[in-house]
This record gives C-alpha cells, structure tokens and sequence, in this order.
C-alpha cells in the first residue's frame, strides 16, 4: 500500500507516559529469530531474545468476546521463561481465530515488538497485532492481495478555525479505472481514537478490499476524519482520550465538528472521483456525531451505521430528513446495550409515525455478543458494508 502525505461522562482510565515506555535500542537483539509463531494446533508461540532479566506478554487474546465488557479491550500479562539460547519463550494455550494486540514487558516496562512491523495505537502507546485466520471474520482481516492508496492529509475547519486530520483510502480499483466514479463511506472513530484508529484496530482497508475481492461488495472511497475535540497540531492526535473526556460537554453541545464535517465533504467531492453515493458508520460516541450529520445534510447520505452507540432521541432522523437507511449494531454485554436498544425502538416509533410518501426511512437492529470493543466494530462494519452493496 502507498503512503502520501499532503499538506457529563466520566470514565476511569489508566495511562502511562512516555517515560515508562522500554527502549528497545538498550537491547541486543539477534534479528535471525522469529518472535511470533501462529501454531497449527490454535497456539501462538512468542519469543524475545535482549536483554533483560523478567519478560512477559501483554494481550487481549487471553479474552473472549464475552469478556471484553469494559471500555477498551481488557489485556493480561503472560511471563515468558528464559531458554537455554538466553531467549524468552511461552506457548499459549488456543486462541480463537481473531486480531489480537500484545507488546512484550521487560522488567517491569512496556515495548513493542520491533520483529513486528504490524502495529497499532490504542492511547497513548503503540500495541502490535497479529490476525488468526479460520473463521467468517479473521480471514477478511489478514492483508489483501491488492491494496490502493491511502492519503494523509488536512482539512479546514472555519468553524473551529482550525486543521483537522483526516485519512482518505483509494481503493485498488482507484487507480486501475481512470473513468468510474465511487461511492463514499465515512466512518466515524470514539472518543478513545484517532483518524487512524479504523484504519489500524478496526482493519477497514482489509475488510474492504477482502470484501471486494471475493465480489461481495463494489468498491468504496474510504474518509476517516479526526474527531477528537481538540485537535492539536503539535503532537500525535491519538493523545486525546484526557482532553475528549475533560471536554465532554462541549464535544456534545457545541456540534462544531459536525457542523465541520460539511467542509471535509466539499473538499473529499471536489477532489476525488466520487458517485452520488455517500453512506457514513461511526461507534459509540462517533455513532452520535454520524446521526448529527445526518441530521445536519438531509438526503446526503444514503445510510447510516451506528456501532454500540451512545445516541439519545435528539440523534433521531429530522424532519428534514426523508430517505435514508439506519442500521444498528449493539454487543449484549456492551455498556451501551440498553442506550442503543431503547435507541432502535424509538427509531422504530419514528418511522411508524413519518410512514408517507414523502418519508422513506428504514432501520436494521442487530445485536450480537461481546461488548464495547473493536471484536464487534471491525464485525459491524463488514456487515455494514455487505447491508449497503445489495
């Protein structure tokens, strides 16, 4: 894949600083090994070989679906026991076929795998991932044949009076057809992510070309803007958690970034070759801002996924609003569950009230297992994606 640059609700969060973070380079590392090994038997067998004297794994693979309830994916830690050789070595137990993230603990002090270029951030800290094929999901989340381009870039806010970062993916097909026009899907990440977070932990890309290859869905423009609160130029986006939650009740009240949406759409249709066709999907508080601008460009989009979302009856279609599909994905043990299935059944009386000529609104409710995690977003979306090609 080709990489261009172009110029209130309280959670309890744990964070760590920079300076708690291990440097790999303090090590000696035999690059002749292989620090990850997917098993035939459903094992996955990790390695380290530095220094150091007490080493361990940290990873949400330890979790089932089910499990995962809390706000991020819960992570344990697995010591790892010294070789014959002075490598680290441990053998889990199988692991159902999924992504996973992990990053080794070497005394004490976190750091990612360097023998992994395949990685992601969650926070503040960098995690590594590693994708198990085997079932419906994980295999359309392994690296696709054919990959497109994905721009970084900026957009102007005047609203804000300020530069927001968004990511824009070219699919494959982008470039091999120099006359086709392409539907758009913007997604939307939460109040714990970046313009990278869907990209990285929610593997859009590989969904899409995967999805794509096998001919089950056409081709889609990809736009995952940056939707932190307070965006700052001067360091990495992914920072933000603290201030999104300080902030809370402007990032609800004061819709800039929704109202600022309506810029990024202007530059990504003046730019790009793109259809009529403009779907948006956003998860848990993105889901809320997805509904506002529904709400905020009547008959611009043609549906809207809302992923556990944290939405209330101002979220609603407005009267403005006449034809466009909802499509609701909620987790059983999500947080949110309940907010999202009163949200399904007032959207439900909605649309029975507006039921004319006029209005042609309809909505899909799906619940699923597992709770407020990307197991189920990266799901949503693929099932998103199939719901809105047919």
């Amino acid at each position: 894949m080709r990489t261009k640059w172009v110029s209130i609700i309280l959670f309890s969060v744990s964070t760590l600083s920079y300076s708690e973070t291990y440097n790999p380079q303090d090590d000696t590392i035999n690059n002749q090994y292989q620090s990850v090994i997917i098993n035939p038997d459903g094992t996955i067998s990790f390695c380290y070989c530095g220094t150091g004297k007490r080493v361990s794994v940290q990873s949400d693979l330890f979790y089932a679906d089910e499990d995962s309830i809390c706000y991020v994916d819960r992570t344990r830690r697995l010591k790892m026991h010294k070789d014959t050789d002075g490598c680290f070595r441990v053998k889990t137990k199988p692991v159902s076929p999924e992504m996973y993230t992990y990053c080794f603990r070497i005394d004490g002090k976190r750091t990612p795998d360097i023998m992994n270029m395949d990685t992601a951030w969650q926070k503040m800290h960098k995690w590594n991932v590693i994708s198990i094929s085997g079932s419906e999901y994980s295999d359309i989340y392994l690296p696709p044949i054919q990959q497109g381009e994905l721009i970084r870039t900026r957009w102007f806010s005047t609203e804000e009076k300020l530069y927001r970062r968004v990511n824009i993916y070219l699919p494959a097909a982008y470039s091999s057809d120099s006359i086709s026009s392409f539907p758009v899907l913007y997604i939307l990440h939460g109040i714990n992510g970046y313009e990278g977070s869907w990209a990285e932990r929610g593997r859009a890309i590989h969904i899409l070309e995967n999805l794509v290859e096998r001919g089950e869905i056409a081709p889609f423009i990809l736009v995952m803007p940056d939707c932190n609160v307070y965006p700052h130029e001067d360091r990495p986006s992914h920072h933000t958690l603290f201030n999104n939650i300080m902030h809370y009740s402007r990032l609800v009240r004061n819709h800039q970034i929704e109202h600022s949406i309506s810029e990024l759409i202007q530059m990504v249709d003046t730019t790009y070759r793109v259809s009529c066709q403009n779907y948006i999907a956003g998860l848990s508080d993105g889901a809320r801002m997805a509904a506002n601008i529904v709400n905020n460009h009547p008959d611009k989009f043609t549906a809207i996924g809302m992923f556990s979302p944290v939405v209330h009856k101002s979220q609603l279609p407005s009267a403005e609003n006449h034809n466009i599909d909802y499509y609701v994905y909620v987790g059983k043990q999500d947080m949110f569950y309940f907010n999202g299935k009163r949200f399904s059944k007032l959207l439900e009386n909605e649309i029975s009230k507006r039921n004319t000529e006029n209005d042609n609104i309809c909505y899909y409710y799906s619940e699923s297992t597992g709770g407020h995690n990307w197991r189920n977003w990266r799901r949503y979306l693929a099932d998103f994606l199939r719901l809105i090609a047919k």
